[in-house]
C-alpha cells in the first residue's frame, strides 16, 4: 500500500506539471503564437487548427493529456483503496470517476498524437475532404475532452465528500475540491466554460498530492 501511496503522490505531481503546461499553452502560446484569441470561435476554425498541427503547443498538449490520463487512474486507484474500509461504495465511485476522467484525457492525447498522424494520412490521400476530416477529429477530441473534465469534477467532489466523512483532509482542501466540481458541471452545459478547470486544478492537485504523502499508511 505504501508503494501505491508513493505512486499516487507522484501521479498527483505529474498532473500538476501537466496542468502548468496546459496553462502555458492556453494563456500564452496559443493566443500569442497561434492566433487562438477567442476560444469560443477560434478552436472551431479549421484553418487555424490545421496551421497549429504539430506545433509545440498542440504536441506538448497531446503528450500531457496522455500522462495526465494515466496519472489520474493511478491516483484514483490509491484513493479508492484508502477509503474502501470506511466508505466502500464511495471508494468504488472514486475509482470509477478517476477511470472515466483518465480515459477522457488519455483519448484526448491519443487524438492529439497518433490520431493527428492518422488524420494527416487521410487528408493527404483525400485532399478534397481535408476540412471534413479535420472537423471529424476535432469533434471526437472535443467529446472525449468533455468526458475528461466532467469525470474530473466528479472525482474532485468524491474526494471532497469522502474526506469530509472521514475527516481525512483539511477543510480548505475539501472546499477547494467542491470548487473544482463546478467546471465538470458547466462543461456539460456550456463546454467552452468548462476549461476553467485548467486554472483551478493545479493548486488543488498539488495540495492533494502533498496531503497524500502525509497519510499514515500501514505497510
Amino acid at each position: 500500500m505504501r508503494q501505491l501511496q508513493k505512486a499516487a503522490s507522484i501521479a498527483a505531481f505529474l498532473i500538476v506539471a501537466g496542468m502548468l503546461i496546459h496553462n502555458l499553452n492556453a494563456l500564452y502560446l496559443e493566443p500569442y503564437t497561434l492566433g487562438f484569441e477567442n476560444p469560443a470561435k477560434d478552436y472551431a476554425n479549421m484553418a487555424k487548427i490545421e496551421n497549429a498541427i504539430w506545433s509545440f503547443s498542440f504536441t506538448s498538449s497531446g503528450i500531457t493529456h496522455i500522462v495526465v490520463g494515466v496519472s489520474l487512474m493511478v491516483l484514483g486507484l490509491f484513493l479508492s483503496e484508502f477509503f474502501k474500509r470506511e466508505l466502500p461504495i464511495a471508494a468504488k465511485l472514486i475509482f470509477l470517476s478517476a477511470l472515466l476522467s483518465g480515459l477522457g484525457f488519455l483519448l484526448t492525447g491519443i487524438s492529439d498524437i497518433p490520431g493527428t498522424a492518422y488524420g494527416g494520412i487521410l487528408r493527404e490521400l483525400n485532399p478534397d475532404q481535408n476540412t471534413e476530416i479535420l472537423l471529424m477529429t476535432t469533434m471526437f477530441r472535443g467529446m472525449v475532452n468533455i468526458l475528461a473534465i466532467a469525470g474530473l469534477g466528479w472525482f474532485a467532489g468524491m474526494i471532497a465528500w469522502s474526506g469530509g466523512q472521514t475527516n481525512t483532509f483539511p477543510k480548505g482542501l475539501r472546499i477547494f475540491g467542491w470548487i473544482n466540481v463546478l467546471p465538470g458541471i458547466v462543461t456539460l452545459i456550456m463546454p467552452v466554460f468548462g476549461f476553467a478547470y485548467i486554472q483551478l486544478l493545479p493548486l488543488w492537485m498539488l495540495w492533494l498530492g502533498l496531503q497524500i504523502r502525509k497519510l499514515d499508511i500501514p505497510g
